[in-house]
C-alpha cells in the first residue's frame, strides 16, 4: 500500500525522472557507440586504425566543453528545455556523423553531440537531486545504473551491423570444358559494405524521441509556474580541516576518478579491437560480447555491492574489490594476448573490481569533507580527461604493438590500486573520526557518489 500511494503521490515526478533516466541511457550508449564500430568506420572512412580511434577523444573533447557550459546555462534557462534540446542535438549529430566517407566531418558532427552529452550529464545530476531534494540518493544511483545500462546494451545493438571477419580473397572455381581454371576474387569489404551506421541511428532516434516528452514537460512546467529553483541545493560551506588536509584528499580522489574513468574507457572502447588485433585473432563479435561481458559486470555488480552493505563491513567489500583489481591485472598481463581464457577472466575481474571503487571513494572522503560546488569540478574534469586521452593513447600503442596495450591496462590498474589504497589509509589516519571507515547502514547508503562510476 505504502508503494502504491507513493506512485499515485509522485507519479509526475517518476515519470521526469524516468525521462531523465533515458536521456544518461543515450549518455552511455553514444560512450561505446563508437568502440564498438572503430573497426568498421576504419574501412567507412579508408583510415588507419590509429586515426580513426581519436574520434573517441574528438567526442570526449566535446563532453568537457559541454560540461563547463552546463552550469550557466542550468541556471539561465529551464532545465527540461535543455534536455530536450540536448537531445535533439545527440540524436542528428550522432545518427549523421557515420554516414560521411571524411574523418573530419564525422569528427566535427561527434564534438558537437560530444557539446550536447556533457550539458546533458551536468544537469541530469542537478535535475534529479531538485527534483528528490533530500531523497534523491537512490535516484541518482538509479541515474547511473541507467548510463551503465546504455554501455551495456550499445554493443549488442552494434553487432548485427558489423562486417563479419573473413579472408580478405576467396577463391572459386571457374569450370569449362575446354578450359577449367581457378580464378582468385578479392572479397575485401569495402565502405559501401558497412552497416554500422544503423547502429548510431537507432541510439540516435532513442535520443530524439525522448525529447518530446521532456518538451511537454517543458511546456507544462511553463503553464503551472513551476517554482523549482535552478540554483545550488548546496552552497559552499566553510571546512572543518585543515586546508592541507582537504586539498590532499580532494587530489587523491581526482586522481581515482581519472584511472577510473581511463581504465574503464580504455577497456570498454578498446577491449573488443584488442581481441580481433591480437595474436588470439578473435571475430568481431565474439569481440564486442568480450565488451558486453565487461560492460555487465561493471554496471549490474553495484546491485550486489550495495545491498552486502547491510550485512557486512564496506571496507570488508572494498579490499575484496581490490583483490578482483589484482587478479584481474595479473591474469591480463601478459597471459590475455595468447589466451582467450585469460582475457575473459581478467576483463570479468577488472570489471567488477573497479565498478564501485569512484563511488566508494567519493562517499568516503565526502562524510569528513563537504564536497562544493567549487570542489566538484577539480573532481569530475580529470576523470572526463583521462576517458578521452588514454583511450587515444592506447590506440596508438596498440597499432604498433598489441600486447602493449595490457600492459597499459596494468600500469592503469596498478596505480589505481595504490592511489585507492592510500585514500583508505589516509581517511583513517588523517580525518581521525571515533568510528573511522565504519559507518552504519544508515550513513552507508546516503554517503554513496552520486557519479556515474
Amino acid at each position: 500500500m505504502k508503494v502504491t500511494r507513493f506512485i499515485c503521490d509522485n507519479r509526475y515526478r517518476i515519470f521526469k525522472s524516468f525521462l531523465v533516466y533515458f536521456t544518461f541511457f543515450c549518455l552511455g550508449s553514444a560512450t561505446t557507440l563508437l568502440g564498438s564500430s572503430l573497426l568498421d568506420l576504419e574501412i567507412s572512412l579508408n583510415a588507419d586504425f590509429a586515426k580513426v580511434s581519436y574520434l573517441i577523444p574528438v567526442r570526449s573533447a566535446g563532453h568537457i566543453v559541454g560540461s563547463a557550459f552546463a552550469g550557466v546555462i542550468g541556471q539561465k534557462f529551464n532545465r527540461s528545455l535543455v534536455l530536450c534540446i540536448c537531445n535533439l542535438i545527440s540524436g542528428i549529430f550522432l545518427g549523421t556523423a557515420p554516414n560521411f566517407k571524411q574523418f573530419e566531418y564525422v569528427a566535427c558532427f561527434l564534438f558537437i553531440a560530444g557539446i550536447a552529452h556533457g550539458i546533458a550529464d551536468v544537469l541530469c545530476n542537478t535535475l534529479i537531486t531538485d527534483t528528490w531534494k533530500d531523497k534523491c540518493t537512490n535516484w541518482l544511483q538509479a541515474l547511473h545504473m541507467s548510463w551503465g545500462i546504455g554501455s551495456l546494451i550499445t554493443p549488442v545493438i552494434c553487432r548485427p551491423f558489423l562486417i563479419p571477419e573473413q579472408d580478405e580473397t576467396q577463391t572459386t572455381t571457374n569450370e569449362t570444358l575446354k578450359d577449367p581454371s581457378i580464378t582468385t576474387i578479392n572479397m575485401k569489404p569495402t565502405a559501401d559494405d558497412v552497416k554500422a551506421q544503423y547502429a548510431f541511428m537507432i541510439i540516435a532516434a532513442i535520443s530524439m524521441f525522448i525529447a518530446l516528452p521532456l518538451g511537454y514537460i517543458y511546456f507544462k512546467e511553463r503553464s503551472l509556474q513551476n517554482k523549482i529553483s535552478n540554483k545550488q541545493i548546496n552552497p559552499d560551506t566553510k571546512q572543518k580541516w585543515a586546508p592541507w588536509k582537504v586539498n590532499v584528499g580532494i587530489i587523491l580522489l581526482a586522481i581515482i576518478g581519472h584511472l577510473t574513468y581511463s581504465l574503464e574507457s580504455v577497456i570498454g572502447s578498446l577491449g573488443a579491437s584488442f581481441s580481433v588485433k591480437s595474436a588470439l585473432h578473435m571475430d568481431k563479435k565474439t569481440g564486442v560480447l568480450l565488451a558486453t561481458v565487461f560492460w555487465s559486470c561493471f554496471s549490474f555488480y553495484r546491485l550486489i555491492f550495495i545491498p552486502l552493505t547491510f550485512v557486512t563491513s564496506e571496507v570488508k567489500l572494498l579490499l575484496m574489490n581490490t583483490l578482483f583489481m589484482i587478479i584481474g591485472v595479473l591474469v591480463c598481463v601478459p597471459w590475455a594476448n595468447t589466451y582467450q581464457i585469460c582475457i575473459w577472466i581478467g576483463f570479468t575481474l577488472l570489471g567488477v573490481g573497479i565498478s564501485p571503487i569512484f563511488s566508494a571513494s567519493y562517499g568516503m572522503l565526502s562524510k569528513h569533507i563537504v564536497l562544493t560546488g567549487k570542489i566538484s569540478p577539480i573532481i569530475f574534469i580529470p576523470g572526463v580527461l583521462g576517458e578521452s586521452a588514454h583511450p587515444a593513447l592506447a590506440a596508438t600503442l596498440m597499432a604498433n604493438n598489441q600486447i602493449s596495450f595490457l600492459y597499459y591496462i596494468g600500469l592503469l590498474g596498478v596505480l589505481l590500486i595504490i592511489t585507492f589504497a592510500t585514500l583508505m589509509v589516509y581517511c583513517k589516519k588523517v580525518f581521525k573520526s571515533p568510528d573511522g571507515l565504519h559507518r552504519g547502514v544508515k550513513d552507508r547508503l546516503s554517503t554513496l557518489s552520486i557519479s556515474r562510476h
